[in-house]
């Protein structure tokens, strides 16, 4: 059984509880939720000093987003102020993506100066994604119950 790094990391903390002898296995694998007979396994000191790796290869998992990175930028090139919201809906339903929300606002924070540089527009254009307007008086009212 290969821990994740959360949970070996949990395990280690008690290393130092277990061979004092302040703790037992049981007790141990009781806090942790983990088998006694792993809890043994990771306390004995046969298992290496770092957390296990979850990739085989060692190389980092590509990120969600790059496969859909594209189809942003090029969203954003035609229109540099769509809102995220817009685009993870549009993502969702013309394309067929299933990706997370907030991947694609993270990666629109990052990715809207980059291209706003590149057609030319200044940080001070897109300092405000919010339009101003103004109407007659009389013409609007606001109510808060």
């Amino acid at each position: 059984m290969i821990l994740d790094p959360r949970r070996w990391l949990e395990l280690r903390r008690f290393r130092g509880l277990y061979e004092s002898g302040a703790l037992s296995l049981r007790e141990i694998a009781k806090a942790t939720g983990l088998n006694r007979r792993t809890v043994a396994k990771y306390l004995s000191g046969e298992t290496p000093v770092a957390p296990p790796k979850r990739a085989a290869n060692g190389q980092p998992r590509p990120r969600a987003v790059e496969e859909v990175a594209p189809l942003i930028d090029a969203m954003l090139r035609a229109e540099i102020l769509l809102k995220g919201a817009v685009v993870h809906e549009r993502l969702v339903a013309e394309y067929g993506f299933a990706i997370n929300y907030q991947r694609v606002k993270m990666y629109l924070q990052e990715a809207r100066p980059r291209i706003a540089e590149e057609l030319g527009i200044s940080p001070g254009q897109l300092a405000g994604l919010h339009r101003w307007f103004e109407v007659v008086r009389g013409a609007q009212a606001q109510v808060d119950w």
